[in-house]
């Protein structure tokens, strides 16, 4: 009994002892720090072997510096006009790197897509000369390879033959946003359908990035052209909101504008009163660029009443840039010149200076000029504008509205004087 006693005292010694053990290390954290250390030794022997590969080392550096000009790309889209410059530099940078690639380096597949995604986002496609005649591709990935150079080079035609087969969603991850954005322009006005699907596609697979924005860009003006107004104002709401600074918006505000002014059925004030309601949050700049785009566009293909509200939204918005009121009040004098308010409008077109205004903005004014005169009776005096309208060849018109590019202005001008005879009549319904 004294023994089997003694036996299990010591038994409770070391069970106490392995416990005590256990809690001290527990708590000053050695155990936790074991896992961490072992870790740290996988990653450092992997980093050895890596150093002592150049194939791996170069591979790194060419996914790093692609990932830097998809951030650099982020930034453009997010109103950095800087980063412009930056990715110039990357883009040389990466070309660079890639001619550096030996047949060996192929071989691992991770530079192969960096590869892709570089010329998919602008790179130089020579690049992939040396890939395809290494021979290292399979014949899927050869067929992707052609066709992404042939994008590049500009070769539309046989871009599409080579592509056309190839779903985005079978792709590795990385290169379904840019390859779906790519394969997208073969179908804009041929088979919208096909363009908005894959467009979608872009968008989805790459959230919040430089692909997101451009297909949406493309996407928008789409929409708008085959008359899906719900889902094209739903999308151009969120673009102002997210992307308005973008360095880019601007072509989507050009397109935007001249997609609704196209359609009858947009020539109207709401789809003004529509934008106002749904982007209230959007940058204040953004949205006077978005509304001079509809009131100058409106005018030109003599859409008065989307020229009028687009412009009164501008001047509401009371921006700080000098020029863009003076559009503004340009745009709302040449919407009201040939209504019952053309008096006032022909006022309003003689305190604006030719100074502040472009070329087409000139032109404008000259029009508008004569249409409020036409409808008020009133003669205009001369204004600075008159004066410097320079057409074609630089050299000064006697007659400035037969300059070429006002005689386009003055046919768009034709449906508003229509307009203006019946409200002067009285007989306007």
């Amino acid at each position: 009994m004294k023994r089997l006693a003694l036996i299990a005292a010591t038994t409770f010694v070391l069970l106490s002892g392995i416990a005590g053990g256990v809690y001290f290390f527990s708590r000053s954290g050695v155990f936790s720090k074991l896992p961490a250390l072992a870790g740290k030794q996988r990653h450092m022997s992997v980093a050895s072997s890596d150093a002592a590969d150049p194939s791996a080392d170069k591979g790194r550096k060419l996914r790093r510096l692609v990932e830097n000009l998809a951030d650099i790309q982020d930034k453009i889209i997010y109103g950095d006009r800087n980063a412009l410059s930056d990715q110039g530099r990357l883009l040389s940078e990466i070309s660079n790197a890639l001619r550096q690639f030996t047949k060996g380096d192929w071989s691992d597949y991770a530079n192969v897509r960096a590869a892709f995604v570089y010329v998919l986002s602008g790179g130089d496609y020579a690049v992939l000369n040396p890939l395809i005649e290494s021979g290292v591709l399979s014949e899927a990935d050869d067929q992707l390879a052609q066709g992404i150079m042939q994008f590049a080079q500009g070769r539309a035609s046989d871009a599409k033959k080579s592509l056309s087969e190839i779903d985005p969603r079978s792709l590795d991850a990385s290169l379904v946003g840019p390859f779906a954005l790519a394969r997208s322009t073969f179908y804009i006005d041929h088979d919208n359908a096909k363009a908005i699907a894959l467009l979608d596609d872009a968008r989805l697979a790459s959230p919040h990035t430089a692909i997101e924005e451009a297909a949406a860009r493309r996407e928008i003006a789409i929409l708008v052209g085959i008359g899906d107004k719900t889902r094209a104002m739903m999308l151009m709401a969120d673009y102002l909101r997210r992307f308005g600074k973008s360095v880019y918006s601007w072509k989507l505000f050009r397109d935007f504008a001249v997609a609704v002014s196209k359609r009858e059925d947009l020539d109207s004030g709401k789809i003004v009163d529509d934008l106002v309601a749904t982007t209230m949050t959007a940058d204040a700049k953004a949205r006077t660029s978005l509304f001079l785009c509809l009131a100058g566009e409106g005018l030109r293909r003599g859409r008065i009443a989307l020229a009028k509200a687009a412009a009164s939204e501008v001047l509401a918005l009371k921006p700080e840039s000098a020029e863009d009121i003076h559009k503004a009040m340009l745009y709302e004098a040449a919407a009201d010149a040939p209504t019952s308010r053309a008096e006032e409008a022909l006022q309003t077109l003689q305190q604006i200076t030719g100074d502040r205004l472009s070329d087409e903005d000139m032109e404008i004014h000259e029009v508008a000029s004569e249409i409020a005169s036409a409808v008020s009776g009133k003669t205009p005096t001369a204004t600075r504008s008159q004066i410097s309208v320079v057409p074609t060849g630089g050299k000064l018109a006697s007659d400035p509205l037969k300059s070429p590019r006002v005689a386009g202005v003055i046919e768009s001008a034709d449906t508003a004087l229509k307009k203006a005879d019946l409200i002067v009549s009285g007989d306007e319904k």
